[in-house]
C-alpha cells in the first residue's frame, strides 16, 4: 500500500495548457500515472498530448471520474482554483506553488478539512508513491518502491535524501512534501498518522528544518508505545536566530524552533538522528531494523 496516492489514481491537471501543466502530462505518464483530464477556462474541447481539456473541474470530474488533482496556476488565482477543485468533490489535491498569501493558505486548509479532502502544499513538490503514481514534479529517478514512508518540509532535500535511500536499497511506500510555508494542507502530524495506518510502511523518515513546530509532532508520536520506528534529518544547524533561511517558515524565533532543541526532543523520544545526509541511509536502516526485530 501507500498513503493517499495509489495505482488507481486518475489525475486531472488544472492549468494544463500552461508550460508546467503541459510538461507534467508527459512527466506523470513516465511515472505510471494516468492523467485523464485537464482544466483550462475557455479551452474546453481541446486536447493536450491526447488528454481532453475541460473548462471547469466539475465538468472534468463528471466526464472522467478523476480522483486526484494537480494544480499549476499562479498564486494570485490559486485560492479560486483550489476551492473550485475541493467543492467539485476531488478527494486529493496537490498545489505545489509558492508565494501564496497566508490567509489564502488558511482558507484552503479550512475548505479541505470541511470537505474531507487532502490538500498537499503549498510550496511543496507534491506526493509520490514510487512505482504506482506521482502527483507533483519531483524527479522520479530518485525514488524506488519499498517499506519506508518519507515526510519532508523541503523539496530539494527530499530528492537528494530519497536518491540516497534508494541507492542504499531503502525504497519508499510514499514520499510526501508537506511544504515549507507556515500554513500547509497536510501537516506533519497528519502525515505521520497516515503512515502509521499504512500496513506496508515499516518505518518513517522525517526530513525537517529549523523554524515552526512540525518536528515536535514526530517526537510526540515516537514516544507512543505503538509507534513505528523513525529516523530524522534536520537541516539548519548553524542558522542564526531571527533570519529567514529559504522557506517562509524556516526562521528561528525562539529556542524551541532551533536545530538543537528539535534534535534534543527527537533524540529523547527515540528517533534515530542522522547528523548529515551522509548518515541518513544508516539512520533509516537502523530504524527499519527495529521494525523487523521480532517481538520479545
Amino acid at each position: 500500500m501507500s498513503i493517499l496516492l495509489d495505482a488507481d489514481a486518475r489525475v486531472l491537471i488544472v492549468g494544463i495548457t500552461g508550460k508546467f501543466g503541459t510538461f507534467s502530462v508527459k512527466d506523470l505518464a513516465q511515472s505510471q500515472t494516468r492523467v485523464v483530464a485537464g482544466v483550462a477556462p475557455g479551452r474546453g474541447g481541446q486536447t493536450i498530448e491526447g488528454v481532453p481539456v475541460f473548462s471547469s473541474v466539475a465538468a472534468a470530474m463528471k466526464e472522467t471520474h478523476a480522483n486526484a488533482a494537480l494544480i499549476y496556476v499562479p498564486a494570485a488565482v490559486a485560492l479560486d482554483a483550489v476551492l473550485e477543485t475541493i467543492e467539485a468533490g476531488c478527494p486529493l489535491i496537490a498545489y505545489p506553488g509558492d508565494g501564496l498569501p497566508v490567509l489564502d493558505a488558511m482558507e484552503m486548509r479550512a475548505a479541505a478539512l470541511e470537505h474531507g479532502a487532502h490538500l498537499v502544499g503549498p510550496n511543496s513538490p507534491g506526493l509520490i508513491s514510487p512505482g504506482k503514481a506521482k502527483l507533483g514534479f519531483m524527479p522520479s529517478f530518485c525514488y524506488a518502491p519499498g517499506p519506508i514512508g518519507v515526510i519532508s518540509r523541503s523539496g530539494s532535500l527530499s530528492y537528494e535524501a530519497c536518491f540516497r535511500l534508494s541507492s542504499a536499497g531503502l525504497g519508499q511506500t510514499s514520499v510526501i512534501g508537506i511544504g515549507g510555508d507556515p500554513v500547509r494542507g497536510v501537516n506533519a502530524a497528519e502525515a505521520i498518522a497516515l503512515f502509521h495506518g499504512d500496513p506496508d510502511t515499516r518505518a518513517i523518515v522525517y526530513l525537517g528544518e529549523i523554524g515552526g513546530s512540525e518536528e515536535y509532532a514526530l517526537a510526540e508520536y515516537a514516544g507512543r508505545p505503538d509507534a513505528k520506528p523513525s529516523a530524522a534529518l534536520l537541516v539548519g544547524r548553524t542558522a542564526p536566530a531571527g533570519k529567514k533561511m529559504g522557506h517562509a517558515a524556516a526562521m528561528i524565533g525562539s529556542y524551541a524552533e532551533s536545530w538543537a532543541a528539535k534534535v534534543e526532543a527527537l533524540d529523547r523520544a527515540g528517533v534515530v538522528i542522522a547528523r548529515d545526509l551522509d548518515g541518513l541511509a544508516a539512520a533509516a536502516a537502523a530504524a527499519l531494523a527495529r521494525a523487523m526485530k521480532p517481538a520479545a
